[in-house]
């Protein structure tokens, strides 16, 4: 499947969890799309596991409207990422545009932050399941949940489920914008 010229937001910050990050890296890379790694501020953030990445945009030099997805890896970086206001009003941005949201294992933290679960069905690490419930989602334990725009996931194992939907969601909708600054 090839969807060269969509355009995917990776958000990333340090203590991400690297198979979250590098498996959605490289398979939408593979697929032919523009991955742009966007970051909280600095230029380098670290993995669990200490692996670096650079982010080539910073969340307040992003708008919505240039991409065609937004991919929220787990690990600790969800906790970190929803406390920068830039990340909520993107991911919040993105939801409302209908661009395809993809969140994996602790990332829901960041959806609950940016009130996008309302109404949604949605699947995430167990250990979050009441805060994404209490964010107005139906819990599922599945390892991948799509409800329209929006795809979960659980865990690392789960991957290869996430990123096929992931991939069918953009095969779907027409590309963005080729803007990238507000």
């Amino acid at each position: 499947m090839s969807l060269r010229g969509k355009r995917v937001a990776l958000l990333v910050e340090d203590l991400y969890q690297d198979q979250e990050v590098w498996y959605p890296y490289y398979r939408l890379t593979e697929a032919g799309v523009d991955v742009t790694v966007v970051g909280t501020g600095r230029q380098e953030y670290t993995s669990k596991h200490g692996y670096p990445i650079t982010a080539q945009a910073s969340a307040e030099t992003v708008s919505a409207g240039a991409f065609d997805g937004v991919i929220i890896p787990g690990g600790y970086a969800p906790d970190i990422l929803r406390r920068f206001p830039a990340v909520v009003r993107f991911v919040r941005e993105a939801t409302r545009q209908g661009k395809v949201i993809g969140a994996i294992c602790h990332a829901g933290w960041v959806l609950c932050s940016a009130d996008v679960l309302r109404g949604k069905t949605a699947t995430c690490f167990s250990a979050i399941k009441d805060d994404v419930a209490n964010a107005g989602a139906t819990y599922v334990d599945r390892e991948v949940v799509r409800d329209g725009n929006l795809v979960t996931s659980r865990k690392p194992d789960d991957l290869p489920a996430f990123m096929r939907t992931i991939l069918e969601a953009l095969a779907e909708r027409p590309r963005a914008g080729r803007r990238r600054q507000k």
